[in-house]
């Protein structure tokens, strides 16, 4: 692809596709995984991301030690509503140290010796925000009960964010990104997203997010109920302009990225799941690029799961954000490709070489 830059513009008009990831190149790593002298199978899911990251990278096996972990940050208006148990200044601070690497995805990043950028899209400061990288669409968006969350235009920018970002970081090095979120107020809107893309209530997609009470849950479920009875028919680009958040934008620009620009994205929860699922509305395969992490506690989370038809390893009904889950999943594959490199083979044990009838079948 050398140095092409592709644009979110091109996308709207139809202009750029994104081939499925080649099944052929995932098999040639499984096969691998077969001459490991174990049960065949038997690391389940994990066997099969990592031979599909591998594919993605282009390689015989996935190189898993040039990691880059993106935590996308903005700020909501709707926390006019009292949808939240804090209010907007958190965005800022809890973005400067996940910067500074100190929060718990940034210190589990630095154990594993992943790379950890913070990216301001959108947060409500009249000054740079320290640790973080400047991409400010805006300063935070528009309370979507008064008016819509932001233009068009701005939307579109905020995901030209995101994908730059992915051609960046391939060009700095990193071919694994793992990504995340900080805006206080996303829940919410992410609750208005799923409620519009996947025709669900506000019962359905409204979860407590990072804990409100039962008074402060019932404003948010009353919103999110509010917000689904204003439209009929939106488009993703409407549904995300209308009800969206910058942060969420950047990182369905991060999905499409990865499909595009063909680097392997490690989603975190719930709001990275929504905006795989606006990424996959706008663009075909985008989501084959995808390696889930966990289950979000988010009620609407098993449902975007079924929509997306990805299978998350985690379920330890985590809802911390900033790609926490994405690294727990990070650390699962690095010891994954301990064992497909070091581990004994059949050919040098004294047990013999199991067959495997699951692909057998699939010949038949």
């Amino acid at each position: 692809m050398g140095d092409t830059r592709f644009l979110f513009e091109d996308i709207l008009e139809n202009k750029l596709t994104v081939s499925p990831v080649d099944k052929e190149a995932v098999s040639k790593v499984q096969k691998e995984w077969d001459k490991i002298a174990k049960p065949i199978n038997s690391f389940g899911s994990f066997e099969h991301y990592h031979s599909k990251i591998s594919a993605i990278q282009g390689g015989d096996a996935p190189d898993l030690s040039h990691m880059r972990l993106i935590v996308c940050c903005g700020d909501h208006g709707i926390v006019e509503e009292g949808v939240s148990q804090t209010t907007q200044d958190v965005t800022r601070i809890c973005a400067t140290n996940i910067g500074k690497g100190i929060t718990t995805a940034g210190v589990m990043a630095k154990s594993l010796g992943i790379d950890i950028v913070s990216v301001d899209v959108g947060i409500n400061y009249s000054k740079e925000v320290p640790y973080t990288l400047n991409r400010r669409v805006k300063y935070g968006t528009c309370n979507f009960l008064k008016s819509p969350a932001m233009s068009v235009e701005e939307f579109s920018r905020a995901v030209q964010v995101g994908m730059d970002l992915v051609k960046e970081s391939k060009e700095q090095g990193f071919n694994t990104l793992l990504i995340g979120e900080m805006g206080i107020g996303n829940t919410t809107s992410a609750a208005v997203m799923a409620g519009y893309l996947l025709d669900l209530n506000a019962e359905a997609v409204t979860g407590r997010g990072a804990g409100i009470d039962d008074a402060g849950f019932s404003r948010k479920r009353a919103v999110v109920s509010m917000a689904l009875s204003m439209y009929n028919g939106l488009s993703p680009v409407e549904i995300c302009s209308y009800f969206g958040g910058l942060e969420l934008a950047a990182m369905t620009g991060l999905v499409i990225g990865g499909g595009l620009y063909g680097v392997p994205i490690i989603l975190d929860g719930m709001l990275s799941m929504v905006s795989a699922l606006v990424a996959e509305r706008l663009i075909e395969n985008v989501k084959d690029y995808l390696i889930p992490s966990h289950i979000s506690k988010e009620p609407v989370a098993q449902k975007l799961i079924k929509k997306l038809d990805i299978s998350p390893v985690i379920d330890g009904k985590m809802a911390v954000g900033e790609g926490a889950g994405a690294v727990m999943m990070a650390h699962m594959l690095k010891m994954t490709d301990i064992v497909f490199h070091q581990a004994l083979k059949f050919a040098d044990s004294e047990v013999e070489q199991y067959e495997n009838f699951e692909e057998s079948k699939k010949s038949e």
